[in-house]
């Protein structure tokens, strides 16, 4: 093949934003990004903004995770042989106890072939669950312990879920493993699991932000982490009455997390918090999102597609300063740092709120464009507290 020169001349920065000005003419506003709720703002045409350092990155082979509570053995041990028959590679056990019956739950779960997450509030829990299963079962599944000098999860999805904004939600998770590393410095392989919101290029850069976090507060303590991020998708912009509008808002918060680079990634029924809990619909639905993503779209390991974007890598570098900042005031008032944090979280839901309320923010079938056609007739259930405030749910704001 012949090579074939496209004479394209170089411009200089200055006449490409004139050139944009012109012929955006009165939506020059689309140049600068601005959230008031995430506290994020730059300008797409300045482009001599400090720069993140650059990270070498490999791909990052995701699993579709479904997740389940040990409260309800049989119908959790269903629900986990059905996804697996339909394309789920991980499972994600919540709610474990001294009381949890695993020859129920774990029947036919095969955990040498499969990622098999287990989550322990307490050493109890966790001696209960090898004395059941066997000390060779249990060492083929993955235990998440949030308590003691073992623990090695960090969670900030209740938070996420109750409207804190993204660097919020890093301060926190960070502040708990900051108190972790100074009562006892030491290398760990740290599941950090997040919520993931709505903002498709923020929550991308959530998650890489993350990244670079944890790398900053493992260089201060002199530990070495080993990252393994998890993603979860939430509630808070989903719909019962118009149940088809949430397909695609779990596909863009699935593919943020995916170039986020999550390693496990639950995309959850929509309906899981409705008061007969998630249909079967919900369930297919949500599995066949991270099929598409993985198999459809080609995304099940890709080599970091986003590196070098200009907005991608603003977004980051705000979040990773501004997480930063959080935690640094946490970190300065540890006896105060509940109530700090709830303060930030309240600061966001407000405006979250009053945007939702005002019509600045619109849900197609939720505030907007009213569902016409059948659909089931349920309600959604109390919503789960964090910090004493519930999940922040737009469609019981708008009932």
């Amino acid at each position: 093949m012949s090579k074939v020169s496209i004479p394209f001349s170089a411009n200089s920065l200055s006449s490409w934003q004139a050139q944009l000005h012109k012929e955006l003419k009165e939506n020059t506003a689309l140049l600068q990004y601005h959230s008031s709720v995430e506290e994020l703002s730059f300008s797409l045409t300045s482009l001599e903004e400090p720069q993140l350092r650059k990270t070498l990155s490999s791909p990052t082979t995701w699993k579709r995770m479904v997740s389940v509570s040990a409260h309800t053995e049989t119908q959790s041990n269903a629900t986990m042989l059905s996804a697996l028959m339909q394309g789920a590679d991980a499972v994600y056990i919540d709610n474990t106890s001294t009381q949890t019956n695993y020859e129920q739950l774990l029947a036919n779960i095969e955990v040498e072939y499969i990622s098999c997450l287990l989550c322990f509030d307490s050493a109890a829990a966790f001696a209960h669950f090898e004395q059941m299963v066997g000390a060779a079962k249990a060492a083929q599944c993955i235990a998440l312990r949030r308590y003691g000098n073992d623990k090695n999860f960090i969670s900030t999805f209740d938070i996420q879920q109750i409207g804190a904004n993204c660097s919020t939600e890093l301060a926190q998770g960070l502040y708990e493993l900051q108190q972790q590393l100074e009562e006892q410095p030491q290398d760990i392989e740290l599941y950090f699991e997040l919520g993931v919101g709505q903002e498709y290029l923020v929550e991308i850069a959530k998650f890489r932000a993350l990244q670079h976090l944890v790398t900053q507060l493992a260089k201060i303590h002199e530990v070495h982490i080993n990252l393994i991020p998890l993603a979860k998708t939430g509630f808070c912009n989903k719909s019962l009455r118009d149940p088809y509008t949430n397909l695609l808002r779990m596909s863009t918060e699935g593919l943020s997390a995916v170039m986020g680079g999550a390693h496990f990634i639950c995309i959850q029924p929509y309906d899981t918090l409705s008061s007969v809990g998630a249909s079967a619909f919900g369930q297919r639905m949500a599995l066949n999102i991270a099929n598409l993503l993985s198999d459809e779209a080609h995304l099940a390991s890709p080599q970091d597609p986003l590196q070098n974007a200009y907005a991608i890598e603003q977004l980051t570098l705000q979040i990773t300063q501004k997480s930063w900042e959080i935690l640094c005031e946490l970190d300065a008032l540890p006896e105060q740092a509940t109530q700090m944090m709830l303060g930030h979280v309240q600061k966001t839901r407000q405006l979250r709120t009053e945007q939702f309320q005002s019509g600045k923010t619109l849900l197609i079938g939720i505030n907007a464009y009213a569902n016409e056609f059948d659909a089931p007739k349920v309600n959604w259930a109390e919503a789960p507290i964090a910090l004493g405030l519930p999940y922040l749910i737009f469609e019981k704001l708008a009932n």
